[in-house]
């Protein structure tokens, strides 16, 4: 049985995603040459698990036996430039909410209760950053947008300030028909505008270079010139997506969930510098930025505020 796409994605618009797009699972041969190389030039810095189950990120028959189809959905979460993502120390925009693998991850099971509960016992598992998937070809090969020269997925309406998540079923379900191209054409506004060039070619980042890398993902010290390249950034980066001209019109989240928290949109560059590590759990125990640390996030901050 070929399961109707637009079920699903009656679905995915009522648990709240923004869009949704269907492919049938396949071996990603072109991502496999272009993260394959991308490893072995070391463009991957010290984030280790990326060197890790290279072949469950270029065949998702393995992360699911039996897999036949890979449900993408998308949920915007832009919150507009609150002076917290505006004014140094910044905080990127994804970062400002509780942390969006747990809401997203909660209405991927929901998705798949209600496709359990119209046909049948279905065998799946949901995704959002907690595995080996490679999310952004996945969302583009299902016509959610395109990857863009910044190497995030652009979709027409949404811009790039979204979540990606994924099921993958072992049921047939009708693909989207229409494929996104891209639309980035001669612009090289995020390749120009980035300060540290992480960007070094369309589509190709040097993570080693990215100040996402550099104020998060980084274990070791910051050397005294990428201090100097941080750009008022103390956890994370926006600064490709908001010189996307493409980011220029899209509207303001309105899902209540991932909604910025009211204690970080009215932080300061004080009050950072004053916070204890119970303060720092209080307000941000439930966001992405816990993943730094207290003594990072602190650390970031001196930096940016100097």
């Amino acid at each position: 049985m070929l399961i109707e796409i637009e079920t699903i994605q009656s679905i995915a618009e009522s648990v709240g995603f923004n869009a949704c797009g269907v492919s049938r699972v396949e071996k990603l041969s072109e991502e496999e040459i272009y993260i394959k190389n991308w490893l072995l030039q070391g463009m991957h810095g010290e984030m280790g698990y990326m060197e890790r189950n290279v072949e469950k990120r270029i065949d998702s028959s393995l992360l699911v036996p039996g897999a036949k189809s890979v449900v993408s959905v998308l949920l915007s979460y832009f919150p507009g430039n609150p002076n917290i993502s505006t004014i140094p120390p910044k905080i990127s925009r994804y970062a400002l909410s509780v942390d969006y693998h747990n809401v997203i991850k909660q209405m991927l099971w929901e998705m798949l209760k209600q496709i359990r509960e119209n046909f049948g016992e279905v065998n799946g598992r949901a995704f959002v950053d907690s595995a080996p998937v490679l999310e952004r070809a996945w969302a583009a090969k299902s016509g959610l947008g395109w990857i863009g020269n910044n190497g995030l997925l652009i979709n027409p309406e949404f811009g790039s300030y979204t979540f990606i998540g994924e099921l993958i079923l072992d049921i047939e379900i009708e693909p989207s028909k229409n494929i996104v191209p891209n639309r980035c054409g001669t612009c090289t506004r995020c390749i120009d505008s980035c300060p540290t060039g992480a960007i070094v070619s369309p589509g190709i980042i040097d993570a080693r270079k990215c100040i996402s890398y550099l104020t998060i993902e980084k274990k070791s010290g910051l050397t005294d010139l990428e201090k100097t390249k941080l750009n008022g950034w103390c956890f994370g980066c926006d600064i490709c997506q908001e010189v996307c001209p493409w980011n220029a019109k899209i509207n303001v989240c309105s899902t209540e969930a991932i909604k910025p928290k009211t204690k970080i949109l009215s932080f300061n560059s004080k009050k950072f510098l004053a916070l204890n590590e119970e303060e720092f759990v209080n307000i941000f125990g439930d966001t992405p930025i816990a993943r730094a640390g207290y003594k990072r996030f602190l650390h970031n901050s001196s930096i940016c505020s100097t």
